[in-house]
């Protein structure tokens, strides 16, 4: 169902976002980086409607930040991955399994800080929804 403020056609766009969360995973394709955690920063924000728990200020009414944290951390600590853009895809995965019906979509950044010589950082952003995750979920069980 697409929610749509009174007097507008414009889509409702409500978004929990969590910003700079620093987990240490094993990651990366060259043999120096099998066995050596490193850092990922992980930011996401998830689409859902808030306006029942502003209401209410129960959290029971809206989603958990340290839930979704955890996503994050779960898929991280998991195993070793071999591309950040399989963590995104993961992370996106799992919040969208663990928050069906709540979260319309995700959206995850999935930084590597110092993967490039004289570069701050390198990223991979994604977007999904959950129709679009589906082979990934029973992936997930293991998880």
């Amino acid at each position: 169902m697409l929610l749509v403020q009174r007097g507008s056609d414009k889509p409702m766009s409500d978004r929990i976002c969590i910003e700079g969360l620093t987990v240490d995973g094993l990651i990366g394709v060259y043999p120096h980086e099998l066995d050596r955690p490193q850092r990922l920063v992980v930011d996401l924000c998830a689409e859902t409607d808030t306006r029942s728990a502003a209401h209410s200020e129960r959290l029971v009414d809206t989603l958990d930040y340290d839930r979704l944290a955890e996503c994050a951390r779960t898929i991280i600590a998991a195993r070793h991955h071999n591309l950040i853009e399989t963590v995104a895809e993961r992370i996106a995965a799992l919040i969208l399994q663990q928050h069906h019906g709540r979260v319309r979509s995700v959206t995850v950044r999935v930084c590597k800080p110092g993967a490039v010589a004289d570069a701050q950082t390198v990223a991979v952003e994604i977007t999904r929804k959950f129709d679009e995750i589906v082979g990934l979920v029973t992936d997930l069980s293991a998880v």
